[in-house]
């Protein structure tokens, strides 16, 4: 049985609703009180050809989404070679591709392009690798452009597509923030803007509500916005949540 460490304390998911479900769930198992407010839908894209002309040396997955949408489009490239690696930009992308079965590379702590591409240089000759990358619609390229960089070949294969959520009828609609909000969750840099234009003119300020983040550039682009308060976690999962706890014992003590 959880503690009711958050009991009566107003949280904030602004994570897609199909990702929401494990914070929700650990939120309200410790009493607390969840708001789900997407600020970026997630739709899986119609199925389409992946190149499997390409020998690839390397299948990389940039997110948990592009495991969760995209390993099912491109098992079969992996099930036919031998010798491709797969790597995923952080532990938890990793997490999700060791459930499938299959061995991963993937760089310590927090992740991101320039850490896996150091992480990839000690396993491949990155200058004759065909690369192929699991990724989004739209998102960062940054990836892409550090391989290419190096001299991969480098093919991507958009299996989602987010779409930003901006106005603020889903607010309207929530009878949960009108007993307060005490902390917000926020999982990517491209939410933090939509988020804000949902509360912009409402009584409530995120900026002064204490957030919590799994990565530190989603921190700064938070500062950058006017955020007073950031708790960089490890992860979006059980770390985050126990963040959460210690902040508002801390509190509790402060006060």
């Amino acid at each position: 049985m959880k503690s009711k460490s958050l009991e009566g304390k107003g949280i904030l998911i602004t994570r897609p609703r199909l990702q929401a479900a494990h914070l929700a769930s650990e939120i309200e198992s410790r009493s607390g009180r969840v708001i789900l407010c997407p600020a970026i839908d997630l739709i899986e894209l119609p199925d389409k050809a992946v190149n499997s002309v390409t020998t690839y040396d390397a299948i990389i997955f940039v997110s948990p989404t592009s495991v969760e949408i995209g390993w099912k489009k491109v098992k079969h490239l992996i099930e036919d070679s031998r010798t491709v690696s797969i790597a995923a930009a952080g532990p938890a992308t990793a997490n999700k591709v060791l459930k499938e079965g299959s061995n991963v590379l993937f760089p310590d702590g927090q992740g991101g392009a320039r850490a896996l591409i150091e992480v990839l240089r000690s396993q491949l000759d990155l200058s004759t690798s065909n690369v192929l990358v699991v990724n989004g619609e739209g998102g960062d390229r940054s990836l892409e452009k550090l391989l290419q960089y190096e001299g991969a070949k480098v093919q991507t294969f958009a299996c989602y597509r987010r779409l930003d959520i901006r106005d603020s009828r889903q607010l309207e609609n929530s009878n949960q923030l009108a007993s307060g909000l005490d902390a917000w969750i926020i999982t990517s840099r491209r939410s933090i803007g939509n988020i804000l234009a949902q509360f912009e003119g409402q009584e409530i300020k995120l900026t002064a509500i204490p957030l919590f983040v799994n990565h530190s550039a989603i921190a700064d682009e938070a500062f950058i916005r006017g955020v007073r308060t950031v708790f960089v976690c490890q992860d979006a999962g059980n770390e985050m949540i126990r963040s959460i706890e210690d902040w508002f014992v801390s509190s509790k003590l402060d006060y």
